[in-house]
């Protein structure tokens, strides 16, 4: 179903999904650096959370760079 969307609604989403990949990139880059996140309860850490944080903040990268690269070859043919 085709349907007509407003270009400065589709801009607000292209911008919101590059600040997610730029706060995505930032997540790594910290801690490729040495940041560590751990999972706990009241304030007591139970686990170490840093490898699964970082696939998905890899996932989360990965898949707005899809999303620009679709949006772009879209507006690249009009």
């Amino acid at each position: 179903m085709d349907r007509v969307i407003p270009s400065d609604i589709v801009e607000q989403w292209m911008s919101h999904l590059r600040l997610q990949r730029s706060r995505a990139r930032d997540a790594v880059w910290l801690i490729e650096h040495g940041a560590t996140l751990h999972d706990g309860r009241d304030g007591t850490p139970m686990y170490d959370a840093t490898e699964r944080w970082l696939a998905e903040q890899r996932e989360v990268i990965a898949e707005v760079d899809r999303l620009v690269a679709l949006y772009d070859g879209v507006n690249a043919k009009n």
